[in-house]
This record gives C-alpha cells, structure tokens and sequence, in this order.
C-alpha cells in the first residue's frame, strides 16, 4: 500500500475574493490528483483590503469542515509593527506554520522586522514557506544567497524555498540547501527545504521551471529527504499537479524517496514540530 500524499502549497481564498480558488475547489483538484491531504495558506493581508476579511481568522474557521484534508499556514501583516504577537496569534489560532512572500508583500529578506516573525516562528516551533525567485520586485530586497543568512541566524527554524530560486536562481537556492547540509562525516539534520512548486512545466510560469536535470542534480546533491512537492494551487490546476507527480514518480528515484518528496518529508517536519 502506498504512503498517503500530502502536498504543501496551495493558496485558497473566500469566494468573495477568488472564487476559483475556495477550500471546495481545492479538495476536487486533490480528489481529482489522489491527494491524500494538503498544506494551504491563508490570503495575504493585502489581498484582503476593504474586504471586511482577516485572513488568519478566516482560515482557521475554513479548516474544520475539511478535516483530515487540510492544514493552514498563516500570513503576516508587515505593513503592522506588531508582527511577533500576529505569529502568536496564527498559533493560537491552530495554524501549523507562515506563507512569507517577500516580493509580493515588500519586504526585505534581512530586515529587523523579517528577523522578528523569524525568531517568534523559530520559538513557537512554526514551520516557514518562502516564496524564492523573481517575482517583479526589487531584486536587492530578495537575493535568494541571503536565506542562508536566515538559516544562520535562526538554526532552529525550519523553512522551505518555494521554487528552488526559479529558473534565474536555481544555483543560488542550491548553494544555499547545500550550505545547511551537514557534511557526511558530521552529525545532524538540515533545517532548510526545497519546495518543488511550479517548476515542472513550461506552459504555465515557465519561470520556475527546472528541467529533469536539474531535479535529479538537486536531489543528488541534497538528498531526497530536503524536497517536499507542492501544487501552487489555484495558478497551477489539475493538469500541471499531474505533471508534477508524474514528474517525481518518473525520476528513478527509491520508492522510500518518492514517497517522501511527496508527503513523507512534509509530514514528519510538522510532526517534530508537534511533538516539541
């Protein structure tokens, strides 16, 4: 019997905001894809704007009709000041992590107010998913080489880079997996993941892509054990979350591998996380 997939990175919101990406939609591309259970986010703040809507609340009160299917991740407000009481707020609230998009949000990488939701996640034992690569904003605030100074300054927490850096960064984001490896003849575990969301077509964020070459040099260099597969949910659909797994499936990879790029390695991060 094979292991249930559990997939991260799927954005959902209110009907009233997007009503091509609900809580329902989702489960009928995961119903669709013989998804077993997904990690979804919450709206960003700004997505919410004028609408009477705050998005953490909204999840958390979404989540129950859909339990067994669904975990939420939380988003922060950094437009706010009061950015580690929001994490405490999302935790309380029983989401299991934070969506952070520096390019869509505005925010640098490095700032004091970014080290904030990163030393209140850390300490609240959150896992973080990272939007990396380009995205039309100031490349200066988000160089993809400085989520290793994130993962230096913040061994304890956990995180994910969304799209390996892209097709523009994919050397950097791996540069950086690799830094937080430890190497063969010293102990540990890295706390730093690649996201495999969007990187497997060209038709759709062409991008992202990264070709099968680049897959297999990722996972030969990192190890299986760092990648966790996402959909991008709702800006890819049924057929590119297919391409996808057929993707990994078609890798040659162990099936111990596979099973974890697609759930296994999701799903332990958040149990250890769980369990303290």
């Amino acid at each position: 019997m094979s292991e249930p997939v559990f997939v991260n990175h799927a954005h959902v919101f209110p009907p009233d905001i997007n009503p091509q990406a609900t809580p329902p939609r989702l489960i009928q591309l995961l119903d669709a894809c013989a998804i077993d259970e997904a990690v979804c986010f919450a709206p960003f703040p700004y997505q919410c704007d004028n609408k009477g809507i705050e998005p953490n609340e909204w999840l958390a009160g979404e989540l129950p009709k859909y339990a067994g299917r669904l975990r939420g991740f939380g988003t922060i407000d950094f437009r706010l000041d009061d950015v580690h009481d929001q994490v405490r707020r999302i935790k309380n609230l029983g989401l299991v992590g934070l969506k952070l998009h520096p390019n869509s949000q505005r925010f640098s990488i490095l700032s004091e107010r970014a080290f904030e939701v990163y030393a209140a996640a850390s300490e609240l034992r959150m896992f973080i998913t990272f939007h990396t690569g380009v995205h039309a904003s100031r490349l200066a605030d988000t160089r993809v080489i400085d989520f290793d100074e994130v993962g230096l300054r913040f061994p304890e927490l956990k995180f994910s880079m969304e799209h390996v850096g892209g097709y523009h960064f994919f050397n950097e984001a791996l540069a950086v997996l690799f830094n937080h490896v430890p190497p063969p003849w010293e102990t540990g575990k890295s706390n730093v993941f690649a996201g495999l969301a969007s990187v497997f077509t060209t038709h759709v964020n062409r991008f992202w892509h990264l070709s099968r070459e680049r897959l297999l040099e990722l996972v030969a260099q990192i190890g299986a054990e760092q990648c966790i597969f996402g959909l991008d949910f709702p800006y890819n659909l049924e057929r590119e979350t297919m391409i996808g797994l057929e993707t990994i499936r078609g890798m040659g990879l162990s099936e111990t591998e596979t099973a974890g790029i697609l759930g296994g390695n999701l799903r332990r991060q958040l149990q250890l996380l769980a369990d303290g």
